[in-house]
């Protein structure tokens, strides 16, 4: 008992002692200068940048001043790629959604505004390597016959300015819709001919069967299916990458704006490609059918125009039904602290 009573005393008093021994000494940190700083000024040169909100460093008219001629300078610097563009646009039905993308991409910076983390009150010269990037990006462009690379270096190049102006933070939050622009730039025309050929194949495949299912004597050879005696032509107008590329952007968009895990937002992106495929697939199987019943070639071109055209909503309400689904399915689990508990039976 008294050698318990004495190394209790003694603790305590070696812990008494090196309280003393800290207030009196306080630890020091020898900075790269060689000069020594205290832990609570050691604390102070790792501290983050405190960020701040655009209107404390100038109005709207200030920014708009600092944005609008940077905006101007890119549509010039760009004009060819974006007349380009919005030429494939117009003719190809397949990009025919590029109108759409910037204004999807504003609607998506206005929707994640609450999240804006601020801006830094100095110039981020990191983002200057960015601009470089999009800069080597144009001369490759130029001297290899890329006219796609000419228009994806739109990004980086909008990412870097971001970056300088506003801040890493700001650049950041933005990644989502810049990222997003990448649906208004054409595919090169070797990725294009070779997802339509894969996607072809894989819609003949796949109707083939839906055809044998429903009792129909269906036979396919390479892209062409067989109904008895009538021959189906599955051509690239009809490999469904159209409604892929539709259904991808409005996929992304929506993984973006929701407020879900990583892992939500994988599983709608991942639902892109069966979703594609069978939307299409179903298509090619509604013409076919109907055919058996139409002889007429205005009337099957006519089957064949309005099929098209129910193709890509028939796809979004899929993909809007999966969405409802799996957030009323996998609902976010909300963390409860003891204390709120204890507020809870108070």
């Amino acid at each position: 008992m008294d050698l318990a009573l004495l190394a209790g005393t003694w603790i305590s008093a070696v812990a008494q002692s090196r309280r003393q021994h800290r207030k009196r000494h306080p630890a020091r940190l020898v900075t790269p200068s060689g000069m020594n700083a205290s832990r609570s000024e050691s604390s102070k040169l790792v501290a983050p940048e405190k960020l701040v909100p655009m209107s404390s460093l100038g109005s709207t008219g200030w920014w708009l001043v600092r944005f609008v001629p940077l905006l101007l300078v890119i549509i010039y610097a760009f004009w060819p790629t974006l007349v380009w563009a919005e030429s494939t646009w117009r003719s190809e039905p397949d990009y025919s959604h590029g109108y759409l993308v910037p204004l999807l991409a504003g609607l998506l910076l206005a929707n994640r505004s609450e999240t804006f983390p601020g801006v830094r009150r100095r110039p981020s010269y990191w983002g200057v390597s960015l601009i470089i990037l999009a800069i080597l990006m144009r001369f490759a462009s130029r001297l290899l016959y890329m006219d796609f690379l000419d228009g994806y270096a739109i990004l980086p190049l909008i990412a870097g300015i971001v970056w300088v102006m506003l801040g890493p933070a700001a650049m950041r939050w933005s990644l989502p819709a810049i990222g997003f622009l990448f649906f208004m730039i054409p595919l090169p025309y070797q990725a294009e001919t070779l997802l339509s050929w894969k996607l072809q194949g894989v819609a003949t495949g796949l109707s083939t069967a839906i055809l044998r299912v429903l009792g129909q004597p269906a036979v396919s050879e390479a892209h062409v299916i067989w109904i008895a005696d009538q021959r189906l032509m599955v051509e690239q107008a009809c490999s469904g990458l159209r409604i892929f590329i539709g259904v991808a952007a409005l996929a992304c968009f929506w993984a973006a704006s929701i407020q879900r895990s990583w892992w939500d937002r994988l599983v709608l992106l991942l639902s892109v490609v069966p979703l594609a495929i069978f939307v299409n697939a179903m298509r090619i199987v509604a013409v076919g059918l109907l055919y058996q019943w139409v002889g007429s070639e205005g009337k099957r071109a006519l089957i064949h125009d309005w099929t098209g055209y129910c193709m890509i909503p028939a796809a979004f309400g899929l993909l809007w039904l999966l969405k409802c689904y799996w957030q009323a399915v996998y609902r976010p689990v909300e963390q409860a602290t003891a204390r709120d508990f204890v507020h809870g039976l108070s």
